[in-house]
């Protein structure tokens, strides 16, 4: 049984194409929503860690509260959180188990080639670290 579940948001097509899901199953299921937002954190050749953007996170939190009202209207217990700066894959996977969510919902750009071997896929990252099962929705055309 499904009672909470996880999804993470950077506000792409994608990421609102996976709500959707997410929103199904949690009227099916009578579970909630906690939308997540991470303000990216990057690694310096030096490794000292700097955020992306210093001014990021109030733009990443309107993300999150605009999917959780537009949850919360179609009649889905919603909540969010914004953690302030991570590597997103690790804040997600580190989130779902901390709060004790039953399913991850979250949206693939579906990136491949050069792309994906340069940015990296965070879904595939999540999959590969995630104990907790992932639910991938695909870019939609």
């Amino acid at each position: 049984m499904i009672t909470k579940i996880l999804m993470p948001t950077d506000g792409s097509p994608t990421a609102k194409a996976a709500a959707a899901f997410a929103a199904e199953i949690a009227k099916a299921e009578n579970a909630s929503v906690e939308v997540l937002g991470v303000v990216h954190t990057i690694q310096s050749p030096d490794t000292v860690a700097v955020d992306t953007d210093l001014a990021a996170e109030p733009g990443v939190s309107a993300l999150v509260q605009a999917q959780v009202d537009e949850l919360t209207a179609q009649g889905v217990k919603a909540t969010g959180k914004t953690l302030p700066h991570g590597q997103v894959y690790q804040s997600i996977v580190a989130t779902a188990e901390e709060d004790g969510v039953d399913l991850i919902v979250m949206g693939t750009h579906g990136r491949s080639g050069l792309s994906r071997a340069f940015i990296g896929s965070v879904a595939d990252r999540v999959v590969r670290h995630s104990t907790i099962p992932v639910l991938l929705v695909p870019k939609r055309s």
